[in-house]
């Protein structure tokens, strides 16, 4: 999998599981190797499997619903990055996600909250107020969605993204300074 092998990967695992077919960590790992090189919900029986087994294997959620995020299916997604939280509260990838996959949701309030818990995790990510932008944008919240962009801006100057959103917010701004 290091390597970027996948199918072969696939193949050792499929012994791996035909050898303990109650390990949930070969299943997992399957899962990921053809969410990796079929289609976005080819990995998701073997996440099923995965936690049949166990429970508690947060990732098989995140990547579960990295699956479904993928496929489109966004209600999906968030709950299934909302089972992995409940598993690992401080699993930042499964709380970018869910407040991106919020967003498609038009759930603003709910994406800008994990966004910004995941700010309080994992402070220097350009990519996280881009994303909060985007929903304090949605919430008309212009000044904070400003203030955000900048930061995405700071931290990556070469994003196209957050130029346009900057120049959208500036505009914005400019006619209606309060934000309102």
């Amino acid at each position: 999998m290091e390597n970027g092998r996948f199918e072969r990967a696939v193949d050792l695992l499929e012994k791996a599981i035909d050898t303990d077919p109650h390990s949930a960590e070969a299943f997992f790992l399957r899962g990921v190797c053809r969410l990796e090189i079929e289609s976005p919900g080819s990995g998701i029986e073997d996440f099923n499997r995965a936690l049949a087994i166990d429970a508690k294997l947060h990732e098989a959620f995140f990547y579960r619903g990295f699956a479904r995020e993928k496929s489109g299916d966004f209600r999906q997604a968030a709950q299934d990055y909302s089972r992995a939280l409940r598993v690992c509260p401080t699993h930042a990838d499964s709380l970018i996600n869910r407040g991106v996959a919020n967003i498609h949701l038009g759930q603003y309030e709910a994406a800008a909250a994990d966004l910004a818990a995941t700010i309080k995790l994992v402070p220097a990510t350009a990519a996280l107020y881009h994303h909060r932008a985007v929903a304090l944008a949605r919430l008309n919240r212009l000044p904070q969605a400003h203030r955000d962009i900048t930061k995405a801006v700071e931290l990556d100057p070469f994003d196209a993204r957050f130029r346009t959103l900057t120049s959208w917010l500036e505009k914005r701004l400019y006619e209606d300074p309060q934000g309102s």
